[in-house]
């Protein structure tokens, strides 16, 4: 949803898809895939989110390194509840472009039957 209110750039693609699993941790590759953001583009990334707070590293596996948003960051709850508002908005928005839609195709191939065509004969 982030995309959509703060455009196509990397840092705003890994916080979207981050702060739409907020409870989850991933690695670089997991996060890279889901946020459709290169692997080199994250590794330059990941300093600033770190040390702005944003995300947080949560534990190690191997050779891999699992990283979620930082739940904790006044911030990072700013986003995540404006991440839902924005949901809601949209969803209100397509809600209502559908009842629209449903009243104009109900409206366009309603008959008329008005006049002396419409009248039913009884012989």
């Amino acid at each position: 949803m982030f995309e959509e209110a703060f455009g196509d750039n990397p840092l705003t693609k890994i916080l979207d898809f981050l702060a739409d699993y907020p409870r989850y941790d991933y690695t670089i590759t997991e996060i890279s895939k889901q946020s459709n953001v290169s692997k080199p583009t994250i590794y330059k990334m990941l300093p600033i989110l770190l040390e702005k707070k944003l995300i947080i590293k949560t534990r190690e596996m191997g050779q891999s390194s699992y990283y979620q948003i930082n739940r904790a960051n006044k911030l990072v709850k700013a986003i995540i509840k404006f991440d839902m508002e924005i949901a809601n908005a949209i969803a209100e928005i397509e809600e209502a472009r559908a009842r629209l839609n449903d009243t104009v195709i109900i409206k366009r191939y309603e008959p008329v039957l008005t006049g002396p065509k419409s009248r039913v004969s009884t012989t």
